[in-house]
């Protein structure tokens, strides 16, 4: 075997620029596939950072109804002691209760459907970058029940600024209309038209007095240091947490997110197969010509007794060599070409106007910072290998199907 495989490499060279090309262009898909699939891998950890960090959690615990029906009245109780217990068995994970309620927010001048968060302002810092978001004013005070964060278009919609007076009113648990005075104490400005337009963001007491579900939240979430142990955390959470509330990791608690990224991978992977066989086509054609070439040398050697199964197998392995040389250096020029991307990232914010972009309902930064996706790249690696290694085998057959007589006449 290791002499047909050195004799396969030596027949590549016999037209080495032929066999140039055809694995310049092997390598050249392949440092584009990975540079593309690098901004694609960090395009979604970003989405997923930013989803986990403001809208779920590592961990989420939360009614069991909750995800479907969003009914006021679905909360956690008792979070307090729950909270508690989380801490003993999860130490070094941050717990961040928050509550939902819909409503109105008035001032003198207008009023606007907003979505009313509440959180605890301490841990919800240490979870979220809203705090940086922060134009004008400052974070929110556990002990302040009366302050309020609104978003900069939202600020602008009501003509109030930090001190303004605003009012929520909104139905919680229950029936009944409740309402709230607030004074604006910060204002924020994220570049998601959602957040800025339609939100408002303030402790938990006042929004547990709004729902009439003292030590509550509608989510107690669990924020992690590993992201890869939120599977251990969960069910760690899930020990301590009573039976009838539903403890999720982030990949549960959203499924549409983690959807949307499956189906966009798995149509960029399409896109890269569609490619490869374009690429296949190519390779094809320089085996198949190489072979056409050496008609009579084939035919010299099924005519001293090689068996064409044998000589074929030197076709065979002149692809498998093409492709695996082409290959490593596909890959190796990928991997650097794509450094930058990883440490530097790609700054859309000149085409964004601004330094965030709406990614599917989720803020995240406009400078997109690129990620290694190991397993996609030895995945592609493993494919144009094999591309190559089925282009050749069209020639082998074909060689098999020789009359050595016949072969050694030609010219």
């Amino acid at each position: 075997m290791m002499r047909l495989l050195m004799l396969a490499a030596r027949n590549l060279t016999r037209n080495l620029r032929r066999s140039l090309l055809t694995g310049a262009a092997i390598a050249f898909g392949l440092t584009a596939m990975i540079m593309m699939i690098t901004l694609q891998e960090g395009s979604y950890a970003e989405m997923l950072r930013s989803g986990i960090s403001m809208l779920a959690g590592h961990v989420v615990i939360e009614h069991p109804d909750y995800a479907e029906e969003a009914e006021p009245e679905l909360v956690v109780t008792d979070i307090t002691a729950l909270g508690e217990r989380l801490h003993e068995v999860l130490p070094d994970a941050v717990v961040a209760p928050r509550m939902q309620i819909g409503g109105l927010l008035t001032s003198p001048t207008n009023s606007v459907g907003v979505g009313l968060q509440g959180v605890n302002a301490a841990a919800e810092k240490q979870v979220t970058d809203f705090d940086d978001k922060l134009v004008q004013g400052e974070w929110l005070d556990d002990a302040d029940d009366r302050g309020i964060l609104i978003g900069a278009a939202l600020a602008d919609r009501l003509d109030v600024g930090i001190g303004d007076k605003v009012v929520f009113m909104g139905q919680g648990k229950g029936s009944e209309v409740e309402s709230q005075l607030f004074r604006v104490r910060g204002i924020f400005k994220t570049g998601g038209a959602e957040l800025d337009g339609f939100v408002g963001m303030t402790t938990l007491a006042p929004t547990q007095a709004l729902n009439h579900t003292p030590d509550s939240a509608h989510q107690v979430t669990l924020h992690l240091k590993n992201p890869k142990l939120a599977a251990e955390a969960r069910d760690r959470a899930r020990s301590v947490t009573p039976p009838e509330w539903k403890v999720m990791t982030w990949d549960e608690a959203m499924p549409d997110i983690v959807a949307l990224i499956r189906l966009d991978r798995f149509s960029g992977d399409v896109m890269m197969a569609v490619i490869g066989v374009i690429v296949a086509m190519g390779v094809l054609n320089t085996v198949l010509m190489s072979v056409m070439e050496r008609i009579r040398e084939f035919g010299v050697l099924l005519g001293i007794g090689m068996r064409p199964g044998r000589v074929a197998s030197i076709v065979l392995l002149e692809g498998l060599v093409l492709g695996f040389v082409a290959t490593v250096v596909g890959i190796g020029c990928g991997i650097v070409a794509a450094y930058p991307l990883v440490t530097y990232g790609l700054d859309y914010t000149a085409f964004m106007g601004s330094e965030t972009m709406e990614m599917e309902g989720i803020v995240v930064s406009s400078v997109i910072k690129g990620a290694y996706g190991w397993n996609r790249i030895a995945g592609y690696g493993v494919a144009a290998i094999g591309f190559t290694v089925l282009s050749a085998i069209y020639p082998a057959y074909y060689i098999t199907r020789l009359e050595p007589v016949e072969a050694m006449r030609s010219v």
